[in-house]
């Protein structure tokens, strides 16, 4: 038996993956809107002065992306995920001493270096060295920690807040992340098949169980490294930074509100009600829509697999616009639920798709600094949607207009990836050729 078909360690680096994202990832990216109208209320804050912390994380994000796409080949992947999850906790014990809104700024920042950076970037490029077959199954396996943890720990951690405080649960939080992914990250998370001697699963073409021949890309257009001086001079890696910018801006919008969107919060000692729901219940569809993501991110790596990029762009895409409608409804309950299954799905773009859509449009060559680019891009949309939806809020009393906005934003996108993509196949087909 070949050394192919016995187990591959690249699993262990996708169960890293996973595990990362099932807690530092999802606790600082879904779960922290469960806090969100706690903290206004007892810091004396307004909503739009608190989302100001999410587009803090967001800006340094962007800097984190550029930084991690061009040190990921350079810096052991067990040195840079354990960093990771230690700063993470850290940043979460912290949250549960602050009094002042610089404070949350601060750890807000600190967090968007590395729970939000560092993570599914790190992530998605060590997953992707690992697999040349199952690429996109690998790395959205690893990715889908995110809903799983959210399901798991966001009606845990309602349960938390109302039992011992926001304070005290973030300190469970916080060694959750620490007893959890530290010792796995440690262990398995190398950069390379190469670092053990090993090669990607699917390079050995005696292995029948990795072969390609389901998937629709590699059957009509074989993967073509085009390089980063032809990519970042291509129209079509503009039109998909783009994109991604436009959809980081509905992330960034809807991920910190869609919980107070669902029930109410009080600025300035008045109360706005929202949607008027429970907070258990909110808990609730919020737990549901992690659910969601777990199925979703699964399902749509294999989706690009078999069906190729432009199917999976289209679906996620209208999902994103199906879910900005549906939370133009927020009094309602089919509206938070509509919403949160359709996010479910159109989020998990924001996380899987950029690096997926950089190999299959680009190639393997130069995939840190095309992805890590992307990413940053995305997390500029992610500070824009954060601050946009605090400014009318705060000036309306509702979210309907940043509804909308995402809506259009939503759609922007779709065209953008549609555009994208034919041009990336002639310059493909120009570097075969030469």
């Amino acid at each position: 038996m070949s050394q192919q078909r016995k187990f591959f360690p690249g699993w262990l680096v996708v169960a890293s993956g996973f595990v990362i994202m099932a807690t530092c990832y999802t606790i600082f990216v879904n779960c922290m809107s469960l806090f969100q109208p706690l903290i206004v209320s007892d810091l004396g804050i307004t909503l739009a002065q608190y989302n100001i912390s999410n587009a803090i994380s967001t800006v340094v994000s962007v800097i984190g992306s550029l930084v991690i796409g061009h040190v990921a080949d350079k810096v052991s992947g067990r040195v840079l995920g354990s960093l990771t999850v230690i700063a993470t906790s850290a940043v979460l014990a912290s949250m549960s001493f602050v009094g002042e809104l610089w404070q949350v700024y601060v750890l807000f920042a600190v967090s968007g270096c590395f729970a939000v950076a560092s993570t599914r970037l790190l992530i998605s490029l060590v997953t992707a060295n690992w697999f040349t077959a199952k690429r996109g199954l690998a790395i959205s396996i690893a990715l889908s920690g995110s809903g799983f943890g959210g399901a798991i720990l966001s009606p845990i951690v309602s349960s938390l807040i109302v039992s011992v405080g926001w304070r005290s649960a973030f300190l469970v939080l916080a060694a959750v992340c620490i007893v959890a992914a530290l010792p796995i990250t440690a262990y398995s998370f190398r950069t390379k098949p190469s670092d053990i001697g090993l090669k990607p699963l699917g390079e050995n073409p005696g292995d029948p169980s990795v072969s390609t021949a389901g998937d629709k890309d590699e059957r009509t257009a074989p993967e073509v490294s085009v390089g980063w001086s032809r990519i970042k001079k291509s129209p079509a890696f503009w039109l998909l930074v783009v994109a991604f910018l436009f959809m980081g801006l509905v992330n960034g919008a809807i991920l910190p509100n869609q919980v107070t969107n669902m029930t109410s919060v009080t600025v300035n000692g008045a109360k706005i009600v929202t949607g008027g729901h429970d907070p258990m219940w909110a808990g609730t569809v919020l737990s549901a829509y992690m659910v969601t993501v777990v199925i979703a991110k699964i399902s749509l790596g294999a989706i690009y697999d078999r069906f190729g990029l432009r199917f999976g762009n289209v679906l996620g895409s209208v999902a994103c616009i199906i879910a900005c409608v549906a939370l133009c409804f927020p009094a309602t309950d089919l509206g938070p639920i509509v919403a949160a299954v359709s996010f479910g799905v159109g989020t998990c773009m924001g996380t899987i798709t950029p690096t997926i859509a950089a190999s299959k449009q680009f190639g393997m060559a130069d995939l840190g600094k095309v992805t890590g680019t992307i990413t940053s891009l995305e997390m500029v949309g992610g500070t824009v949607g954060a601050i946009v939806s605090g400014v009318l809020f705060d000036a309306t009393g509702s979210f309907a207009s940043t509804w909308i906005v995402c809506l259009a934003c939503s759609v922007v996108m779709l065209v953008f990836l549609l555009a994208s993509e034919p041009i990336a196949a002639k310059l493909r087909a120009s570097v075969a050729g030469e």
